[in-house]
């Protein structure tokens, strides 16, 4: 749910940092490719809690469904169910893709610290496996808020039920 959404990033964060403290305390010498590395990837982690902040705004003070309502109500029961149904779904998939890729995102992270620190001769590869499963994760995170933002603007079943 949405409330549980923000201790489980603090926690991917956390996950993160405790790798990047342990790796560089191991290879103080390969601190700068850590610390950017984790930079990195919790600009990555973080970036995401923009996609529910956005969904969650709209919900509130743009919703495209209220102006529907009306027109649900007089089509009876099953259109208003499709709405309400419309928008918990839109707050279900942003919340969930974000929260499974953030997840990954961390742990992706703090392995990749933590291989540096045991494989420092090949950090440049690990950054760059690195830097490319970030972008495959966030884009996961991105299809999820795609799928909201349909939900919320393009859902076809509203339309259907509602306008016929």
């Amino acid at each position: 749910d949405l409330h549980s959404f923000p201790t489980r990033r603090s926690s991917d964060l956390a996950h993160a940092v405790t790798r990047a403290i342990e790796a560089m305390a191991r290879q103080p010498d390969e601190a700068p490719t850590i610390t950017r590395n984790l930079f990195v990837g919790l600009a990555m982690i973080e970036s995401q809690a923009l996609y529910v902040l956005i969904v969650v705004l709209i919900l509130l003070f743009a919703n495209p469904l209220t102006g529907l309502v009306d027109a649900a109500a007089a089509q009876g029961g099953l259109a208003l169910w499709i709405l309400a149904g419309s928008a918990v779904s839109a707050a279900l998939a942003v919340t969930l893709g974000t929260m499974f890729s953030s997840l990954s995102q961390g742990r992706v992270t703090g392995t990749a610290l933590e291989s540096i620190a045991e494989q420092p001769a090949v950090k440049d590869q690990i950054s760059t496996t690195l830097f490319v499963s970030l972008a495959f994760l966030e884009s996961l995170a991105l299809y999820a808020l795609i799928v909201s933002l349909i939900l919320l603007f393009a859902n076809p079943l509203v339309n259907i039920v509602v306008h016929h």
